[in-house]
């Protein structure tokens, strides 16, 4: 009966597993046959094998007699000649086996990693699910709902093949289960696919393996049956950039998508943002939009920070899309951070203002009363890498804006030589370390911690920069630290190091932003090498970002309002809950890119990050439920235009399905997406009509044809251009020049093109 299967390296097995609680007691493993007799579990089994066609398999269970207690089922993939070379991938939560340096943290945990000086540059994380890089044994146990597309896949290299099990969210006795078990030496590895899932005696919640699993096997009666369905792949596979197309290309198999619903158009979902940014955000005594609305207790991350949750990018869509008073206020945040001491003499900027100063490395810390305390340690004036990539690049974009709309009087000389300063420190920096680590002082530039693609994007910082300010060494710079992120972060599928709250572990929002960096140079320098990089980008990113829409326990606040979680990010392999949108972007730069190739699958996966952002915002008429008590805990229900950065899908000490009173970057990267991109695409000569805004189009003739089924009006940012034209670059703000279409709601409006 393995003949079923293709011809692989492995011993393959039917598998039983007993348990007592979440602590697995026994495996049986019994040889693949059409039909298999085996005692496990205080019951009598008869295990099958079916198949659909050549990748689609279902294992089939039956309770003959007695009554099995506490059990899982399954396959047992046994490899004797295992290597820790070979790449394992969970998507959106394991990369390469997550086997890197692990220490148990509280969260957040602190910034710790490599220094310049250390030769070992894999990355340090805290102790969360992984193979290990020491002596024992090495167990890797995960759920399919840990993942973003349920898989587990490992390409190995030795063989030059990959093998990919594909499967859905759950069965009927739950999520599946994925394992991976080294022995001592690691020469040999048993991979598991269970169901039910468990993960084993402890799970990993905000504060590492610190819980007892809650994860139960099932109890079967006599006559019971059960089925595991999957797909198995066994491939060529030549690097792992080829793995990470596979299962890009197959991520719909084993749960084909439904439409995605509208509900509400992005303009109307700006105007709520808009309103409530002015009404709520505003700091009139600082002169700042504040990144988050006051917790309670108050916290200090979240009136401003430099780059990565919204600082300095709140001012980009009030200046492209708010009313004079916006405009006003994006200025004078722009002065706040540009004139009264956020940079230092070296150039950087500070990452926070509190308490009326700039300071950096302000850290969060729960005391042993569960309470959270902050503070900034001024002995270590670091800022995370990430940060100056963000400033940078939305300063010039703010600049550019500015001069293209008739206020380039606004833009003060101070203000350029700020930002001169600025891209001169990051240079000063690449041509000293030929690196930029992860954490950098800010008053000499030394890097603290090294490794990590937390730049991954200053190369589209110091290009857009170049660029302004008629410095071609910026741009020739650019292209050489993009090379290194090319090389050193993406042809090995790891990226790291982008968000401040994970040490290094592996993060989506790194890997996006190089998506950025390498279209942007593709764009200047016509070289598709940078194309090509930018294409591995958003296949990696992709894995990320949930190809399917979770069944959220009823009753839970996501249930309530039908959410559909397609298109939502699972942060890092840490963070263990999705979130909309990407952070804190709009996903522009995959537009760029499908113009660039004509892959209708760059297009599919945009429309679900951008079209799925607007549900999980609080609205007078959509009232969602906060059940988790962090943020304002006595808010029972998100306020208008409030977004909070929780899609729960996975167990990480909080409830599936929940939301918290809170109010965040989330918000920010939807401003952006009104701002930067069309909501309907249009290419006549190849017919092309792509919608990711909630309204829907047709290509009539010459005519295109708009209608909204939503309840509310709509202005509709719309793009027309031929396949000719779209291998043309497109300037940097372009969608601030986009018309609009104005579409009232239930309406249907046609317009020539």
């Amino acid at each position: 009966m393995q003949d079923a299967f293709p011809a692989l390296p492995f011993q393959i097995s039917y598998a039983v597993a007993e348990h007592d609680g979440s602590h697995r007691t026994r495996l049986h493993r019994i040889p693949i046959a059409k039909e298999a007799v085996l005692e496990a579990g205080g019951a009598s089994w008869k295990l099958g094998l079916s198949s659909d066609d050549a990748a689609a398999f279902q294992v089939n269970a039956e309770i003959t007699s007695g009554e099995a207690k506490q059990v899982a089922f399954g396959l047992s993939f046994r490899d004797e000649e295992w290597h820790t070379e070979n790449f394992v991938l969970i998507p959106g939560s394991v990369y390469d086996g997550n086997r890197f340096h692990a220490q148990q943290y509280t969260y957040s945990p602190p910034p710790v990693g490599p220094s310049l000086e250390d030769r070992d540059r894999t990355p340090h994380i805290g102790d969360l699910p992984r193979l290990n890089i020491g002596e024992g044994i090495s167990h890797l146990d995960q759920l399919s709902i840990d993942a973003a597309t349920p898989a587990l896949a490992v390409y190995v290299p030795a063989r030059k093949k990959a093998l990919v099990l594909l499967t859905a969210q759950k069965t009927g006795l739950g999520p599946f289960g994925y394992e991976v078990i080294e022995n001592e030496d690691r020469s040999q590895a048993e991979l598991l696919l269970l169901a039910p899932g468990l993960r084993h005696d402890r799970y990993f919640t905000i504060n590492g393996y610190t819980e007892p699993s809650p994860d139960r096997a099932a109890d079967l009666q006599e006559g019971a049956r059960a089925c595991l369905p999957f797909q198995l792949h066994w491939m060529d596979c030549e690097t792992r950039q080829e793995l990470f197309d596979f299962v890009f290309a197959h991520r719909y198999d084993c749960m084909p998508p439904e439409p995605m619903r509208n509900e509400i158009s992005f303009s109307a979902t700006w105007d709520i943002l808009h309103a409530k940014h002015n009404r709520e955000n505003w700091r009139p005594e600082h002169g700042l939009y504040q990144v988050s609305i006051n917790q309670d207790p108050p916290n200090p991350f979240m009136l401003f920070q430099s780059g990565w949750v919204g600082g300095m990018m709140t001012p980009y869509p009030m200046l492209q899309e708010g009313d004079d008073q916006s405009v006003e206020r994006a200025l004078i945040n722009m002065r706040l951070y540009l004139e009264t001491g956020a940079q230092t003499e070296f150039g950087l900027f500070h990452e926070y203002f509190h308490g009326g100063i700039w300071q950096s490395n302000m850290k969060m810390v729960y005391n042993a009363t569960g309470q959270c305390e902050y503070g900034a340690d001024p002995e270590k004036p670091w800022t995370l890498v990430r940060r100056i990539a963000d400033v940078l690049y939305f300063l010039i974009r703010e600049f550019r804006l500015l001069e293209t709309t008739g206020r380039e009087n606004a833009v003060k000389p101070q203000w350029k030589d700020s930002v001169r300063r600025n891209a001169e420190a990051v240079l000063h920096i690449w041509k000293t370390h030929g690196e930029f680590g992860q954490y950098i002082n800010v008053e000499n530039g030394q890097i603290e911690i090294a490794g990590s693609t937390a730049g991954a994007m200053i190369p589209a910082a110091m290009l857009l920069a170049g660029d302004y300010f008629h410095e071609q060494a910026w741009v020739e710079a650019a292209e050489e630290i993009a090379e290194t992120f090319r090389v050193k972060d993406l042809a090995q599928g790891i990226t790291t190091g982008g968000p401040g709250d994970c040490c290094q572990s592996p993060d989506s929002e790194s890997v996006a932003a190089l998506i950025e960096s390498f279209v942007l140079l593709y764009e200047h320098t016509g070289n598709r090498k940078w194309l090509t990089a930018a294409e591995d980008a958003v296949v990696q990113t992709a894995s990320w970002a949930l190809s399917y829409d979770y069944e959220f326990p009823v009753g839970s606040a996501l249930a309530t309002i039908g959410a559909q979680s397609r298109g939502a990010f699972l942060a890092n392999s840490q963070n263990k809950t999705a979130v909309p949108g990407i952070c804190t972007l709009s996903g522009q730069s995959i537009l760029r890119v499908y113009r660039a190739t004509g892959k209708p699958e760059y297009l599919e996966l945009l429309k679900e990050i951008a079209h799925s952002i607007p549900q999980y915002m609080g609205r007078d008429d959509k009232r969602i439920p906060t059940r988790l008590p962090w943020g304002r805990p006595g808010v029972t229900e998100l306020p208008a235009g409030w977004i909070c950065e929780r899609v729960n899908v996975t167990q990480w000490g909080e409830r599936i399905g929940e939301i918290s009173a809170y109010s965040c970057w989330c918000e920010v990267a939807m401003m952006l997406t009104w701002c930067d991109l069309p909501g309907v695409y249009v290419q006549p000569d190849t017919g092309v009509v792509w919608v990711s805004d909630h309204v829907e189009a047709v290509l009539e003739g010459t005519e295109l044809v708009v209608t909204n089924p939503t309840a509310y009006d709509a202005r509709v940012k719309w793009m027309v251009e031929t396949s000719e034209d779209a291998r043309n670059p497109l300037p940097i703000n372009f969608a601030a020049e986009l018309p609009e279409l104005s579409v009232p709601a239930g309406e249907v409006v046609r317009t020539k093109i």
